[in-house]
């Protein structure tokens, strides 16, 4: 089966993940990635943690490039900026994740390619967007998580700001990326013009909170940190971390019926009928939720489970990393899935979270070998095997 975005070539100027992650997305679905990288690789390949030297980076690498296509280019040297520019003729899409004003020292802001390619579509993921005065400023992932404000919501009331044990801003900020991407394509299809496209680590903590944030714009009203659950739904309702005998599970949106079901499961009928409305329900959560984890405790997460699913209440075990790994229905959406590598052999990765006709989407192949397609790109631009040797002497390619 054919892939949406089969024939839409990328320039792929993206380094270390919240960049890379996005145009790993369209790799998935079908999109040519060809990706730029200066002498030595991009940071990615030599991170969390170093292999060792002519090896692959564990993990980190592997996951935000696969199936692209490797082009090593000295942008410094003489001749590297004309590569790109012949390039860049031949792509839809270029994008990268530098601070703003780093394309521009190479002639490669959206001004500059535009004139080459009236209708390409040009992506910049930084840190804090285009505008504003922290428009240079560069940015990671905790640096989104820290000023979005999500480290001050998480964790607990009277502990230090606990950001998310997980790079939630980059593979935010490269969601985003992906799905401004996909929109000025739509606009280029349609019309024949081109797009300028801006997201930022910061922006997507935001869009991360948008209820909770306009909630507090409206109301003023601090909600607090989220401890076992939610600074705002756990003051609201049952909707938190619960531990069992063997186990721990989270409980959300337990309603009038569902809350008198579950009492009534449980033995404690009492506890519903003292607590009849939602109204009464909230003003009484701590003496319920107190009263749940004693009932809780009792029980083997086997048993509470069938319990619960008899009751049809909304719960979920929390998982570890091994569950994750093993469980069958990430398995069978292909959320967890294997990819075939040339240094690793068979390794379990984590799958396109994207699916189209009712199926696992299946991934575009493995990270590439530094610079494996670079001749192929230059003899396709138009250079001569002697320009592109030269320039191999030059130190202008790898």
């Amino acid at each position: 089966m054919s892939k949406p975005l089969e024939g839409v070539r990328v320039l792929d100027f993206t380094w270390a993940q919240q960049g890379p992650y996005g145009t790993t997305l369209l790799a998935d679905m079908g999109a040519e990635i060809i990706k730029i990288e200066a002498p030595g690789g991009e940071r990615g390949r030599h991170i969390f943690p170093p292999g060792e030297p002519g090896a692959y980076p564990l993990g980190y690498f592997v996951a935000h490039n696969r199936g692209k296509r490797s082009v090593v280019i000295d942008l410094k040297k003489p001749g590297g900026k004309e590569i790109i520019h012949r390039l860049v003729k031949t792509v839809d899409v270029v994008v990268n994740n530098f601070r703003s004003g780093v394309m521009d020292k190479f002639d490669l802001d959206y001004a500059s390619i535009k004139r080459i390619n009236p209708s390409i579509v040009y992506a910049n993921a930084t840190g804090f967007g285009p505008l504003g005065k922290y428009a240079g400023k560069p940015g990671v992932d905790i640096m989104g998580q820290a000023m979005g404000g999500i480290m001050g919501k998480t964790g607990f009331e009277g502990h230090p700001p606990t950001p998310a044990a997980a790079s939630i801003a980059d593979q935010t900020g490269a969601i985003l990326l992906c799905s401004g991407i996909l929109a000025a394509l739509v606009k280029k299809e349609k019309t024949g013009e081109g797009e300028q496209v801006d997201v930022s680590l910061y922006a997507g903590q935001l869009a991360l909170q948008t209820w909770e944030l306009t909630t507090y714009a409206m109301t003023g009203i601090k909600s607090g940190r989220g401890g076992t659950g939610h600074p705002v739904a756990s003051k609201n309702g049952i909707w938190r971390v619960f531990e069992c005998q063997d186990d721990y599970f989270v409980i959300g949106s337990v309603d009038m019926f569902r809350f008198k079901r579950l009492c009534h499961a449980l033995g404690i009928p009492e506890v519903s009928d003292k607590f009849p409305d939602d109204e009464t329900r909230r003003a009484g959560l701590d003496e319920i939720n107190a009263q749940l984890e004693i009932e809780f405790a009792k029980y083997a997460y086997k048993d509470i489970s069938n319990i619960f699913d008899e009751q049809d209440i909304i719960y979920a075990r929390v998982q570890d990393y091994d569950d994750i790994l093993n469980d069958d229905h990430a398995k069978d959406n292909g959320y967890i899935t294997t990819l075939d590598h040339p240094f690793y052999g068979e390794i379990t990765t984590v799958g396109c979270p994207i699916q189209f006709g009712g199926k696992p989407t299946e991934l575009a192949g493995p990270p590439p070998e530094l610079g494996n397609f670079t001749e192929l790109y230059l003899e396709q631009a138009g250079y001569s095997w002697d320009e592109i040797n030269q320039m191999k002497e030059d130190g202008v390619i790898a």
